[in-house]
């Protein structure tokens, strides 16, 4: 039986070792007047900090690939990136997250797709474009 927690370190250990700091980011949705929604939200955002591997997806396509593991409804994720961003992000559901922060540069998530086998995540494949 495959030990999944195990592969779940490995990819973390290695990612956090070739990886590079990023941030997800998340636009606030909590209304500034509950009893007034309409009125838009708290002005603000939600980050969280990761270690990502940035890979050209051309290289990815080259493989045959166009769907890694479960992910959101975008079809195409490959063709429609810039960049595919690996992650090992644990149980953190990452789906509410819109941009990423690498560097200076903000880059608009475009689709994810997770592998996830089990009950545990192993990676995260993250389509951005600028």
């Amino acid at each position: 039986m495959v030990d999944y927690n195990r592969l779940a370190a490995t990819a973390l250990r290695l990612i956090n070792k070739n990886g590079r700091s990023i941030s997800f980011v998340k636009l606030n949705e909590t209304p500034a007047d509950s009893d007034r929604p309409w009125n838009g939200p708290v002005a603000g955002e939600t980050t969280i900090d990761l270690k990502g591997v940035f890979v050209p997806p051309n290289t990815v396509r080259q493989f045959g690939l166009t769907a890694l593991g479960e992910g959101t409804e975008w079809k195409d994720l490959v063709t429609f990136s810039e960049e595919i961003i690996i992650v090992a992000q644990g149980e953190v559901d990452l789906r509410e997250y819109t941009k990423v922060v690498d560097r200076t540069e903000r880059w608009g998530i475009i689709g994810m797709q997770v592998l996830r086998p089990g009950d545990v995540t192993l990676l995260a494949f993250v389509g951005v474009r600028r």
